[in-house]
């Protein structure tokens, strides 16, 4: 019988939620269930069953909410999803759901992994609350799941053991992005890419700024941002672009998108020919934590890579071979690596074709899946 594994995420799934999906549908020898407080974008992510507390009637989602608050145990419902599934494992997503879902874990007896995967940890070190629960879950666990060395000896200096953590590379379906080997169009229009949310680690600030800077050096170079804010200081940020591009009259020089759907934005990123990610430690302590999938993606498409020194990201770009990597808020670095990826299309193609391979190699979902199932099985074994 196929062993059942329990995916906690919420929601399920966030329109950028893609990473977390892979993870759950590409299990080969494991079934998945999910748990969820609420669904969203199940047109763009498919998946069954589903244990929503939103997806309740409204008398019964009020008394299920009101006893896990008052008692501090979990959702009725998700413990006899566990038992009614009969599932072997739980695999709980972000550290707020691990710390949520240790009386889950604890009330059905079944070994629990927790997955970490940036602003749930970087963010955090400083929170009292969080480092009680996050103590606690270091005593409960089974296993800690990262994407990177450098997250992982983030992990570990918060107090997790180093024998519990593990780095298990976020995946990507590799079918679904063509490999597309730039090339500078007849017109000689260069389109460089920022995409993301418009938080302060992803440093759109200082990649906008860099753009700024080789403008008058390259007068065929245009920008395009797939960024939509939500929340007064995410749109506060957006709109301080704005100025700034107004400003400093490139107007013409730069096109904007809002969020798009995960297909739609494959489709539109086929047009750009160089990825910048010019992400940096925020004020508040929040990182990347590993590196942003993005840049996974769009190394995989083809794409040459600009970048900072930040978190994993070396681990995703090979400086000088797949990208060109500068320090974390150096505009002057980004600026000189941007204008001279621009200023040489002729490495364009040996660029994306390392990147490709690299991708392929390290960060294939179905290779990972694999090493996500070897830990299922050391747990299961008796060896988390």
């Amino acid at each position: 019988m196929t062993p059942t594994i329990a995916h906690a995420v919420n929601p399920f799934l966030p329109n950028s939620g893609s990473w977390i999906y892979h993870q759950i549908v590409f299990l080969a020898s494991y079934r998945p269930i999910v748990l969820t407080k609420r669904t969203e974008n199940l047109h763009q992510f498919p998946f069954s069953p589903v244990y929503s507390i939103y997806g309740l009637p409204r008398a019964t989602r009020y008394a299920e909410k009101a006893v896990a608050r008052m008692t501090g145990g979990p959702f009725r419902l998700h413990r006899s999803a566990l038992r009614k599934e009969g599932a072997s494992l739980l695999h709980s997503h972000f550290s707020d759901m691990a710390i949520r879902n240790i009386p889950l874990a604890r009330e059905t007896g079944i070994p629990h992994i927790a997955s970490f995967y940036g602003s749930d940890i970087w963010a955090r070190e400083s929170d009292p609350v969080f480092r009680k629960g996050f103590d606690r879950l270091c005593r409960s666990a089974s296993r800690f799941l990262v994407e990177g060395p450098e997250m992982g000896r983030k992990v570990v200096s918060l107090g997790a053991p180093a024998g519990m953590v593990r780095v298990v590379r976020i995946g990507i379906d590799i079918g679904k992005i063509p490999f597309l080997p730039r090339h500078p169009p007849p017109d000689g229009k260069v389109v460089v890419l920022m995409a993301g949310r418009p938080v302060e680690k992803k440093g759109f600030w200082f990649g906008l700024q860099a753009f700024e800077r080789i403008c008058r050096e390259f007068p065929r170079a245009e920008l395009f941002l797939i960024i939509g804010g939500r929340g007064k200081q995410e749109n506060e940020t957006v709109r301080r672009m704005r100025r700034f591009i107004i400003e400093k009259g490139i107007e013409g020089r730069v096109a904007w998108s809002g969020t798009l759907s995960y297909a739609d934005y494959l489709d539109r990123v086929r047009s750009a020919h160089i990825f910048l990610q010019p992400s940096v430690r925020a004020k508040d302590g929040d990182a990347e934590g590993g590196a942003p999938v993005t840049l996974t993606e769009l190394s995989a498409s083809g794409m040459p890579i600009v970048a900072t020194r930040h978190c994993d990201i070396p681990e995703v770009v090979l400086d000088g071979k797949s990208g060109l990597l500068a320090e974390e808020r150096d505009v002057d670095g980004l600026a000189e690596k941007l204008a001279a990826v621009i200023a040489s299309p002729g490495t364009w193609g040996s660029m994306g074709q390392a990147g490709r391979s690299h991708v392929e190699e390290y960060f294939d979902i179905r290779k990972q899946v694999q090493e996500l199932e070897r830990v299922y099985a050391d747990c299961l074994d008796g060896n988390g």
